[in-house]
């Protein structure tokens, strides 16, 4: 591709760069919906701790603490979705939030070798 300037002249040797976000709905969400409200209904679990800050699950989080006490889970750097939030003794009670840090990330790290396997550099 070649660059052009303001006058619509070619602009020899100049560097074009494109930044591309791809945005993808995996259906993640819904899977995790979907396995929460069943294991809840079906009485599988007494607890259920949620690993997101995803708020489109607002809803069947909501249902599951009127059944169990549920853990949220907030991965991501941001702050917690509000719509995950809540009072620690609404429905059922119980409840309770956390956010991951990166302490929690290096302390969760597989050691080194592991059999046949080996921590690349750098890691």
């Amino acid at each position: 591709m070649q660059v052009r300037n303001s006058e619509d002249h070619d602009v020899p040797g100049a560097t074009f760069m494109v930044s591309i976000a791809r945005r993808e709905e995996k259906g993640s969400d819904v899977n995790v919906a979907a396995h929460l409200l069943h294991d809840v209904l079906t009485g599988a679990v007494e607890a259920a701790v949620v690993v997101s800050n995803d708020s489109d699950l607002k809803l069947p989080v909501q249902i599951a603490k009127e059944r169990v006490p549920v853990g949220v889970v907030n991965p991501t750097k941001g702050h917690p979705a509000r719509d995950l939030s809540g009072a620690p003794g609404a429905g059922v009670g119980g409840h309770w939030w956390y956010q991951l840090t990166v302490p929690d990330f290096i302390g969760a790290q597989l050691p080194t070798v592991v059999g046949t396997l080996r921590k690349p550099a750098g890691w």
